[in-house]
């Protein structure tokens, strides 16, 4: 089919599209929009107006409500990984409503409200697509690297990818859950039973709901924190236990026999005690990209047949199956909300390890 003979909905024509004022509306169909872009790494954002053409038929551009920030965000920002990505309009944890729908994209409704977070195609035919993997799709496309995030009016992402918000969840937090959210929930669906006990390293972004959920899915679980004031958190959020990173390796050992230990935080950790804390047959699962090289002993590890894993974020349907597991139990991302405009200061609030315990923008472009 010609892009041509390809009918593509949009905002204002139709009863249920989301409010897009005239100049918004124009800006979309010439195929432009007005994001927060930084010119050069560690540049301020500024109001930017950006060309980018027709609506690929199997895409969906959303107009964008709140926007979460996260140390990806950060990292990009500061061409930390090299990507290169400038001027960079960042943000992954999107939430907002249908505006456009190319002609081939699939299950979504104009004005319906939507999350998107980390990734933003994937091909649909590649063995892992086959398989239900998208998430390890060979030609796998990066919201931030590959496109254009979500400090901005609208986004664009492909319609695998831009996934339906329940009703129940707040849309000026549920942000969050699209990146944070699924890189806790993922490794809980996969390797947790409610009878586990289970730790999680790090009160943080991630950890915060790592600990809400591991609750409500029925286990035990122990925190493990840097200081008083985290484990206090921890045990508010619904830790049963906390202990303190620091404590010698023979007190960590002794609150320890976990089933699986979450570790959700890149600082310095004292690795061969947290392997201690292990159970047999247990497992020490990484999520924090930031993290340092974990020193691992096959003599230490196969004696007691533990093992060392890592994911990435989930794939869709593990998206969605954790949006309904929140909104059954409640679980939310606790966040600070600013302006977009006040974006420079996120990313400082955010670099200098200020948020609880997560931030999230308030789209003011309208």
């Amino acid at each position: 089919m010609d892009h041509a003979d390809c009918i593509i909905e949009t905002a204002g024509a139709h009863a249920h599209a989301p409010c897009v004022d005239n100049g918004a509306l124009t800006r979309m169909r010439q195929g432009l929009v007005r994001a927060y872009a930084a010119a050069a790494p560690g540049t301020p954002f500024e109001v930017t107006e950006l060309r980018w053409g027709t609506l690929p038929d199997d895409e969906v551009e959303v107009v964008v409500e709140a926007c979460g920030l996260c140390h990806s965000d950060l990292a990009m920002w500061r061409d930390d990984w090299s990507r290169k990505r400038f001027p960079l309009v960042a943000g992954h944890e999107i939430v907002g409503r249908v505006a456009a729908l190319g002609c081939e994209a699939r299950g979504l409704e104009l004005g319906q409200r939507v999350g998107i977070g980390w990734f933003r195609k994937s091909c649909l035919h590649c063995p892992a697509c086959r398989r239900g993997d998208l998430q390890h799709c060979v030609a796998l496309q990066r919201l931030l690297v590959d496109g254009s995030g979500g400090f901005a009016e609208r986004v664009r992402c492909h319609w695998a990818w831009t996934l339906p918000l329940p009703d129940i969840l707040d849309p000026r937090s549920a942000g969050s859950l699209f990146c944070a959210g699924i890189t806790a929930y993922a490794p809980i669906a996969r390797h947790v039973h409610p009878s586990h006990r289970v730790g999680v390293v790090g009160i943080g972004g991630i950890g915060h709901l790592a600990v809400q959920l591991l609750r409500a899915w029925g286990c035990e679980v122990l925190a493990v924190v840097r200081d008083e004031a985290q484990a206090a958190d921890a045990l508010r959020l619904g830790a049963h236990r906390a202990v303190l990173s620091g404590s010698s390796a023979e007190e960590l050992r002794r609150a320890g026999g976990l089933d699986l230990l979450l570790v959700a935080t890149g600082a310095p950790l004292p690795w061969p005690a947290l392997l201690e804390m292990l159970a047999p047959q247990g497992r020490l699962h990484l999520l924090a990209m930031s993290c340092e090289s974990v020193p691992l002993v096959p003599a230490e590890l196969i004696p007691r047949a533990l093992t060392v894993s890592s994911s990435p974020l989930g794939r869709p349907d593990e998206v969605q199956q954790m949006l309904m597991f929140c909104a059954r139990h409640g679980i939310a991302p606790q966040v600070e909300t600013l302006p977009m405009r006040r974006l420079d200061d996120a990313m400082a609030m955010l670099e200098q390890g200020n948020a609880r315990y997560r931030l999230m923008l308030i789209q003011d472009l309208d």
